[in-house]
């Protein structure tokens, strides 16, 4: 893991997360801006998996390698998804489901750095 790449997807991805929550409590389907921001968020996410896989092969590792490859693959994927259910659904729930995986990524990338720090 990166430290300030990981910082960076904590803080973009729960502003993110929150704006398209709020989006959902107006009404609002996910708009342009939106999913430009979702699909940013979800290409430094794969940039930070990238890094943690080659500081895994490089040999620093964690103290519990399954849990955290867990918490990457999930992390990894889960934008991606979230991005494409939430496409699926043009209505305001769209916008739920887009704040609610933002949301998500930031507690998963916070638990990928406590596993990778012990």
């Amino acid at each position: 893991m990166w430290t300030p790449l990981a910082f960076a997807i904590i803080l973009g991805s729960v502003g993110l997360g929150v704006w398209c929550l709020v989006s959902g409590a107006r009404g609002r389907y996910l708009n342009q801006p939106q999913y430009s921001g979702l699909l940013v968020l979800a290409a430094v996410v794969l940039v930070q998996s990238i890094v943690a896989v080659v500081r895994l092969v490089a040999g620093d590792r964690p103290s519990d390698v399954a849990t955290f490859v867990g918490y990457l693959l999930t992390t990894a994927l889960l934008m991606p998804a979230g991005v494409w259910t939430a496409r699926m659904e043009p209505t305001r729930w769209g916008s739920v489901i887009a704040g609610s995986a933002s949301l998500v990524v930031a507690v998963l990338t916070l638990r990928c750095l406590q596993v990778w720090a012990r």
